[in-house]
């Protein structure tokens, strides 16, 4: 591959983007022909490793990269694993940093110089109508260089925004397209919101702006995460006091997260 110098002044290219969410602009020029380059492409394709598997390591470190959607999440699934894992260490860092296309050295650094189990990406940009295709280039290129330091890549597809019936399932199929290209792990985030939203819509998953997670909807794709991380099943999960959700509830959402897992395999190891 290029180097990592080479890379982040190329993908550098891709648009910046003032929503956390959505981009409903036409993309520029310089977007559009970054899905063409087809050396850069190609070295990013040639080298489509396996997925790595630490799910039953005895040493969790996460690495998490996004945006707002990824807010006061580490802590959550940092309190699951110490429940579901109690032996294990476990550290968890958001370092934040916006959408996938923002290539820095800060980030690129956090990424090589530690030693990661796995690391969530969070922060693909996508057309909230869906009449737009933004480049995925900058998502197979982070999940390259994560596999290539024994890192499992998890995609973090976004839940939909309320109100809104068929957004998870779209953002969830963007995902596992790059996922066909560049094999990584997929967290049905998106699909076990639309479940739980279908079976108990009383449920406030939404915060009041209808965009992000309120704290069930956080508590919800921490428990996807918790099973995509380790292997176990969430809907295992005894009930835990410290949260502050009642335990009918926390086991809704587990059974949930658990019953869409078993229907959409995030990780696909040993192809």
């Amino acid at each position: 591959m290029r180097s990592t110098c080479s890379l982040i002044i190329i993908l550098l290219t891709l648009s910046a983007c003032s929503s956390d969410s959505v981009e409903t602009s036409d993309p520029t020029p310089s977007q559009v022909d970054l899905i063409d380059q087809p050396d850069i492409i190609e070295k990013i394709h040639s080298n489509n490793l396996a997925i790595p598997d630490n799910r039953f390591s005895n040493n969790y470190e996460v690495l998490i990269f996004g945006n707002s959607h990824t807010s006061k999440l580490s802590s959550l699934i940092e309190t699951l694993i110490s429940t579901g894992k109690p032996y294990a260490k476990i550290k968890i860092i958001n370092a934040g940093g916006g959408f996938l296309d923002n290539i820095t050295q800060k980030r690129t650094d956090l990424l090589e110089n530690n030693p990661w189990t796995h690391v969530i990406l969070q922060g693909q940009k996508y057309s909230q109508s869906g009449s737009i295709i933004y480049p995925t280039t900058a998502a197979q290129m982070w999940i390259d260089k994560a596999k290539r330091y024994k890192i499992t890549p998890i995609l973090f597809p976004e839940h939909p925004q309320e109100g809104n019936t068929t957004e998870g399932g779209r953002v969830h199929r963007i995902h596992t397209s790059i996922a066909n290209i560049q094999r990584s792990c997929v967290a049905p985030v998106g699909l076990a919101w639309d479940k739980v939203i279908t079976i108990e819509p009383q449920l406030v998953l939404h915060s009041s702006d209808g965009n992000h997670a309120a704290f069930l909807g956080k508590l919800l794709t921490a428990f996807v995460f918790y099973e995509v991380i380790t292997g176990e099943a969430a809907d295992l999960l005894p009930f835990i006091k410290e949260i502050e959700v009642e335990e009918s509830t926390q086991q809704l959402l587990k059974q949930l997260a658990s019953e869409t897992i078993q229907s959409n395999q995030p990780c696909l190891f040993g192809n």
